[in-house]
Parts: structure tokens; sequence; C-alpha cells
């Protein structure tokens, strides 16, 4: 016979141990993402990794020329091209490794580091402070610094080394504009490989000007004052509403173990007065709870990586989707990680658990 009242107890804590069974993966995923997406310095260092050693950047400057060359094709911005070399078209010729080696040229792994740290502390420094935006603001002076050397020569003499020999036409047009234009006038090379006794001037010219191109460039650049200046609609209510909303993720998602911790001690409050009733309702919802994690972790880290970079960068194109998506899995595997290994630790305490009943009960049998 039940005692008055064990009927409505027995069902609180089957309740109790089914929310228990549905609640453990789910607490374990938000608690391990919030202790990647808010931690700045493990976001940091998984960030300065992937920006630094990954093809990130190469494949959207590959990207990025090949679109603005098409564009002012479509445009007929491209018909400058006609009395005068388009830059663009040049860049058009570069291809992933020959921006991999610009890349190495003229950025280093230190100013790339120093960039990511900047965002990162910008925003997370956002997210506590009384601040409308961000502030993140780059120092570009070791970037001019050293464009501004030989090492941004070596740049130059790669995208320099694209450009196909010059055909007796584009020679002859060339002295063509070179008669024709006034006295003092410069008169730029057609976009390709002069031969002497043009080659030396023409490889000093383009040296020239980026020489101009550097001494142009601001010593520092506020990324958010500047985006915020260039933007139409001015920054609203919605901004203060996501910071509220990211402190109040950033609170949940640091205390989501604590609710099958808590629906654990209900359930040992309800029934538990014995070993063997430890062993039943723990052991059992444990087991199934930590297996169930152990799907829904195994399912997600081969899945959403993929569902977030086409979520986020759904009008980005394919080339960069796919380099982002293996940066995103990167990043994610530091979530999943740790949450493999707590519920493999979960279900085995509810197999030694349900293990321990079935043999105290072979036992008594």
């Amino acid at each position: 016979m039940e005692p008055r009242g064990g009927g409505f107890v027995r069902a609180l804590a089957v309740i109790c141990a089914i929310l228990l069974v549905v609640v453990l993966p789910l607490a374990l995923l938000a608690f391990d993402i919030g202790r990647v997406a808010f931690n700045p310095p493990l976001l940091k260092c998984v960030l300065t990794d992937e920006v630094v050693n990954s093809d990130l950047i190469p494949v959207a400057l590959e990207w990025f020329s090949d679109r603005r060359a098409q564009q002012r094709v479509e445009s007929g911005e491209a018909l400058t091209g006609v009395t005068e070399p388009d830059i663009v078209l040049l860049m058009s010729y570069l291809n992933r490794d020959d921006w991999r080696r610009i890349k190495a040229e003229v950025l280093t792994d230190e100013m790339l580091a120093a960039w990511v740290s900047v965002m990162v502390d910008g925003a997370y420094a956002w997210i506590g402070s009384d601040d409308l935006v961000p502030q993140v603001t780059f120092d570009l002076q070791p970037l001019k610094a050293r464009v501004d050397s030989e090492h941004g020569v070596n740049g130059i003499l790669i995208a320099y080394g694209k450009l196909p020999p010059c055909t007796d036409d584009q020679i002859v047009d060339f002295q063509v504009r070179l008669d024709a234009a006034p006295a003092g006038t410069e008169v730029l090379y057609n976009l390709c490989q002069f031969p002497d006794p043009w080659h030396e001037d023409q490889f000093s010219d383009y040296v020239d000007a980026l020489s101009d191109v550097v001494a142009a460039v601001p010593d520092s650049f506020a990324l958010t004052s500047e985006l915020t200046a260039a933007s139409a609609s001015p920054v609203n209510l919605q901004v203060l509403v996501l910071k509220q909303q990211l402190r109040l993720l950033r609170t949940v998602m640091s205390i989501t173990w604590a609710f099958p911790l808590a629906l654990l001690l209900l359930i040992l409050l309800l029934k538990v007065r014995t070993l063997d009733a430890l062993a039943r309702w723990w052991g059992v919802p444990l087991l199934i709870g930590g297996a169930l994690t152990l799907v829904v972790a195994l399912v997600l880290r081969g899945t959403i990586g993929g569902l977030l970079a086409g979520r986020l960068l759904w009008m980005a194109p394919e080339i960069i989707v796919q380099e982002a998506i293996r940066s995103v899995n990167r990043l994610l595997a530091e979530v999943f990680r740790p949450m493999l290994l707590q519920a493999g630790v979960v279900t085995a305490i509810g197999l030694v658990l349900t293990v321990f009943v079935f043999v105290r009960r072979q036992r008594e049998g």
C-alpha cells in the first residue's frame, strides 16, 4: 500500500526523472557553448590561430578581387581602362596562392594577432560597459611600416609577375598616349610587362604609387565609429536590446548546469531512501540522459558548423562559406570536446548505478 500522498510523490518523481533526461543534454550544450562564446582568452586564441594559419584571408581577397573586377565590367567602370590601366583588373589576375604569398609579405602574425585581440576585447568590454557601440580601433602603423619597405616591394613584384608581356599594339598605344600628353603630365603604363627601356621605369611607378597609398592611410582606424558614420540608419534601441540579451545569455549559460543538478536533488528528496532507490531513480535517468547527450554531441558536431556558417554567410559565395565552415568547426570543437567527455562521465555513472541494482536483485533472487 502506498502511504497517503505516495502516488503524487511518485508521479512528481517520474516527471522530474523525465525532465532530467530532456534537460541534461540541453543544459550541457548551453553551458559548453557559453564557456566558449563568453571566454575572451579562449576565443581570442582560436580566432588568432584561424586568421593566421588558415586560408580565410587569401580566399576572401581572391573572391573580392574577382568580384570587383566583374562589377566594374557590368557597371561600365572598366571602360576607364581604355584610357588608363585598370588596377582592379590587375588584382583579378592574382589567384589564391598569389594572395597567400602577398599576405605572408605584408601581414605578419603579430599584426593579425593584435587586430583579433582588439576586436575580441572591444566586443566583450562593450557587453559589460555602458558604451553604445564597441570601441574597436586598429593600429595601422605596423602595417604602414611593413608595406613601405622591401616587403611591400615584394608584394608588388608578385602582382607584377602576373602581368602578361606587352603586345606590339599595347606598346604602340602607350607611345601614342605619351606623345599626345602635355609636357610634365604623367602617362600610366598599360597593364602588361613592358620590355626595356621601359621595364625599370614601369616598376618604379608601381612602387611610387604604393608609397603614395601608404602615405594616405591613417595611423589608426576606428572600425565601429566608421561603420556607424557610414550607416544609413542611426544606432538605436536595438543595439541596447542586443547588449541586454547577450548579458542575459552569459548569465543563463553559466548556470545551466544547475538545472539537472536541481532535478537530481529533488528526486533525492522525493524517493531516495536506500541505495537501491538511489541506483534506480538516479541510475536510469542518468544513463538515458548521458546517452542522449552523446548522440546530440555527435550529431551536432558534424552538422551545426555548416548550418551556422550558411546562416551567417548566406549571401557570401561558396568559396568563402567552405573556408568559414572549416573555421567554425575548429571553434565548435572547443564546445563538443568537453561535452563528449561530460556525456561519457554521466553515462558511466548511470550505467554503474543501474548495474548495481541489477546485480543486487540477482543476488537476492
